[in-house]
């Protein structure tokens, strides 16, 4: 069964009721969203529990700062770029680091759909593509 537009607004509405003050995905609040579908037929439900962990995979990707960087980086300085991307995002974000030799030197900061270059790797391919 797919969903129609009007579904996949309430299985959206859903995923944000799930979220804390913070913007991370509660799970009380998961919990209460999930005793509340229970009027519904058990095909019905099938495809809006689909769509709505679809929406809170979603959630949760933006709620998740992946760092890449090519060399050492100082803890303070992670911890200040989580800070500024909080306020920008407006939730709180998690922390994740991950060592890429292919960077070269720099970093790559990922939140949700967003990328944030810094590295050579990064420049060297802009200046590629600006050449060809």
């Amino acid at each position: 069964m797919t969903l129609d537009r009007k579904q996949k607004d309430f299985a959206k509405k859903l995923a944000r009721l799930s979220l804390d003050a913070g913007g991370q995905i509660s799970a009380e609040r998961v919990q209460a969203v999930l005793s509340s579908l229970g009027g519904q037929t058990v095909r019905a439900r099938r495809a809006l529990l689909k769509a709505y962990l679809h929406y809170l995979q979603i959630e949760d990707r933006r709620s998740r700062l992946l760092v890449e960087h090519a060399g050492e980086i100082a803890p303070a300085e992670l911890d200040a770029m989580r800070d500024r991307l909080g306020k920008k995002y407006g939730r709180t974000l998690r922390l994740e680091t991950r060592a890429n030799a292919a960077l070269l030197a720099g970093l790559r900061a990922t939140v949700g759909d967003d990328i944030y270059e810094s590295s050579v790797a990064g420049r060297l391919a802009a200046l590629q593509s600006a050449l060809l």
